[in-house]
């Protein structure tokens, strides 16, 4: 089978339509239905059901991909590889992260390694499945808000910060220098969901400890969504501290919230995996702003 007719069906079951498959692929529909009609001839398979007027993976397409999840993995990844050889960045510094933590602590550290290698290092910064990327070697670096604890994977601590409520400059709330538990009583509150990530989500955690945990009415995966929320007087971005070096805040009101615990960000890396001098360099920059 070619490595087209793989592509389209993994694209396929994963977006779960035709229409999907060949928006994710770049490619069109005609010739994503003719991939998969070829590969249910050549599998002796049927890949595709029509439900409702739609053309939808089969169970045995679902099958198919949980069994062969692995290899379309790897085959994902190979195509990815050769695209970054493609454009000539083969050779990079490779970052997972989480959408909170890319908006603060991260740029700055990666303009000072830039800077500090004379400009020369390309960088990828990834999202989702960041200690997946991490443990199959896809990533060369890792930030969270860990520790991961997981076996083969070293967590570092880079630095704290409390939780920050960021609240139009017109809210009520503005007018005070510290905010309370109280004061958020009956407040729409946005922050983020838990990073699906870390063994012990210390955002997550101070959420909890802070009592806050079970208020959040709004969830966002990235710091600008919750402060572009904020701006537009939807609610009230309950973040950690980081955000305040980010910019993100510019014309918004940022309070400390009263007695606050403290998120940890933390960095990754494989053990037994020495870091090239760019992550080296990279880690030494995240963790000398943390000092």
């Amino acid at each position: 089978m070619k490595l087209n007719a793989l592509h389209v069906i993994d694209a396929f079951v994963r977006l779960g339509g035709t229409g999907e498959a060949a928006q994710g692929l770049g490619i069109s529909q005609s010739a994503v239905i003719k991939s998969l009609r070829q590969a249910e001839q050549e599998l002796a398979l049927s890949l595709v059901a029509t439900v409702q007027g739609r053309l939808t993976p089969t169970p045995e397409a679902l099958e198919l991909t949980r069994l062969a999840r692995p290899s379309f993995a790897a085959l994902r990844r190979a195509r990815h590889e050769a695209d970054m050889i493609r454009v000539g960045m083969a050779d990079r510094l490779r970052i997972a992260t989480v959408p909170g933590l890319a908006h603060s602590i991260l740029p700055p550290a990666i303009a000072g390694a830039r800077l500090a290698l004379d400009d020369r290092a390309a960088v990828e910064v990834m999202f989702d499945h960041v200690r997946d990327h991490l443990s199959a070697a896809e990533a060369d670096l890792a930030i969270s808000y860990g520790p991961m604890a997981v076996e083969g994977l070293s967590d570092i601590a880079l630095r704290c910060s409390p939780l920050v409520c960021v609240l139009d400059e017109a809210h009520p709330l503005a007018e005070s220098e510290v905010l309370t538990r109280g004061d958020l009583e009956g407040a729409r509150l946005i922050s983020y969901g838990p990073d699906g990530v870390s063994r012990s989500d210390s955002f997550q955690e101070a959420l909890g400890q802070a009592g806050l945990a079970d208020r959040i009415a709004i969830t966002v995966r990235h710091t600008d969504t919750a402060c572009h929320l904020a701006r537009e007087g939807v609610g009230i971005a309950v973040v950690d501290g980081f955000v305040i070096s980010s910019g993100l805040t510019e014309g918004l009101a940022v309070r400390p919230l009263e007695n606050s615990p403290l998120v940890t960000a933390y960095a990754h890396h494989r053990d037994g995996a020495p870091l090239d001098r760019a992550a080296r360099i990279l880690l030494d920059h995240l963790s000398a702003a943390g000092a």
